[in-house]
């Protein structure tokens, strides 16, 4: 399924005109891993070697590729402990507000203190989420990269279609 999913998401990046960059291989990704001691979610590193190590997106923002990657050195490795949105700026006790960084990786900056981040660790891995200022929520439906990038490559932008 997933190999079917690589092409036909490739055909897609063909037709849209999608600018993408040359994939890089598995052993730039082992050297990274190693590197920074986490394993990076299957379908983003199915992406960077099948299909291209970050993109120009259509809306302007690019998907980084593994060099360009953002995270916190300190607390990747940490679990990502949630598994539905938090809105920090009406939660008054504010007391998880030090695991936000933990277990994610900022694939998409967007600008104004907004960006989709892939998680890494816990039960959420391999789902992309939207960060903001004020608050974190998964798409809705929970969607894996791929699904993601796939969505946003057929001119989809309600990634919260199902939020409650």
């Amino acid at each position: 399924m997933i190999n079917a999913d690589i092409q036909r998401i490739k055909l897609k990046i063909q037709e849209e005109g999608v600018i993408i960059n040359a994939p890089i291989s598995i052993n730039e990704i082992k050297k990274f891993e190693n590197n920074y001691k986490f394993i990076l979610p299957e379908e983003l590193v199915l992406f960077y070697t099948e299909i291209g190590n970050g993109c120009e997106m259509i809306d302007g923002f690019c998907l980084k590729g593994l060099e360009e990657l953002e995270f916190n050195e300190n607390k990747v490795k940490e679990d990502f402990i949630f598994t539905k949105y938090w809105i920090w700026e009406e939660d008054e006790t504010n007391n998880r507000f030090d695991k936000v960084g933990s277990g994610n990786i900022e694939l998409i900056d967007i600008g104004d203190s907004q960006s989709w981040n892939i998680i890494i660790t816990g039960e959420e891995r391999g789902k992309m989420w939207f960060f903001t200022d004020v608050g974190i929520q998964p798409c809705a439906p929970k969607r894996n990269f791929l699904s993601w990038f796939e969505y946003w490559l057929d001119g989809n932008d309600n990634y919260f279609e199902e939020f409650k």
